[in-house]
């Protein structure tokens, strides 16, 4: 996995249960302050940053004696708090053996993604029973594909850039992955994030969703781990919007400004018009959106279309 290639050790864990814990690190303090020098055989400080840039600490990997595997303690997305508390107790970590190694705050995070995607899929941190194989209609893909086409069009108009596997994309109440095909197939790799860890875990299960890409995470919450470091957010069938259940959606569209950069883009996917024009009033006032009809839909799913551009 991406953690054994960027610290060049081999089986390793991670003390929290999930991705979103990793933002109290709760475990991971507790069991920090618990280690004996004598259990210790060697320990590697991980720094992240570049050239002209002071490194900063984001984690320590310990070969404990008694388990005879890698523990890796990180407190890369931490509160500030937590993360004092962490370099605190790093600090007092020693070991017969010490080194150092740099890595990419990208490619860390995306290690720490990969191994709770790989946990899921082995039962670690899912209990869920997929007997049945998941279905992605065909027709909705190449619907989807068209959509997005447009879109990449608009968006290249607008900014004079394309959207890649270059660019940071966040798909989110992405499910099994039913849209996620489109967008690979499009050329558009995002971080996915969605609440259901089953549904997750089916995803990566078919091999539709990416280990190193796809979290498990309550969407209304995911400024609280992503800065503005996305150009595009997308949502394909966010939700059932009714005047009635609206609250539910606006606690998650009004997340959608604060991780995209400057002019950042929007998609969102929805059956009705009406649907349409409630996340276009929900989103008024950060984006200058317009809504579309999904003529290549089946009627229902992604029948209509809210595109928008965040305002400077």
């Amino acid at each position: 996995m991406e953690l054994n290639d960027l610290l060049g050790i081999g089986n390793f864990t991670l003390v929290e249960e999930s991705y979103a814990n990793q933002k109290w690190i709760g475990r991971t303090l507790e069991y920090l302050g618990k280690i004996k020098e004598e259990d210790v055989v060697e320990a590697i400080r991980i720094f992240a940053g570049s050239s002209g840039e002071d490194k900063e600490l984001i984690g320590i990997a310990i070969y404990d004696k008694s388990l005879g595997f890698w523990i890796i303690f990180t407190d890369v997305i931490a509160d500030k708090r937590s993360k004092e508390e962490f370099e605190a107790l790093a600090s007092e970590i020693k070991g017969d053996k010490e080194r150092e190694v740099e890595v990419e705050r990208v490619k860390f995070r995306e290690g720490v993604i990969e191994f709770y995607s790989v946990g899921l899929v082995n039962r670690l941190f899912c209990d869920c029973d997929l007997k049945d194989a998941s279905f992605y209609p065909r027709e909705r893909t190449e619907a989807l594909k068209k959509v997005l086409a447009d879109f990449l069009i608009f968006s290249a108009n607008s900014s004079g850039e394309g959207i890649g596997e270059n660019m940071n994309t966040l798909e989110i109440g992405c499910g099994n992955g039913g849209a996620t095909i489109a967008l690979h197939e499009s050329g558009i790799f995002p971080i996915a994030a969605d609440v259901n860890k089953c549904e997750i875990c089916k995803g990566l299960e078919e091999g539709v969703l990416k280990p190193k890409k796809s979290v498990v995470l309550d969407c209304s919450t995911v400024s609280t781990f992503f800065d503005k470091e996305f150009e595009v957010v997308l949502g394909f069938m966010i939700g059932k919007l009714t005047p009635f259940n609206r609250f539910e959606w606006e606690r998650v569209l009004s997340e959608v400004h604060k991780v995209l950069k400057s002019r950042g883009r929007v998609l969102f996917t929805v059956s009705s018009e009406e649907e349409a024009g409630i996340v276009k009033e929900i989103l008024k006032d950060e984006f200058e959106g317009e809504i579309k009809e999904n003529k290549d839909s089946d009627g229902y799913l992604d029948h209509w279309i809210y595109v928008g551009t965040l305002r400077e």
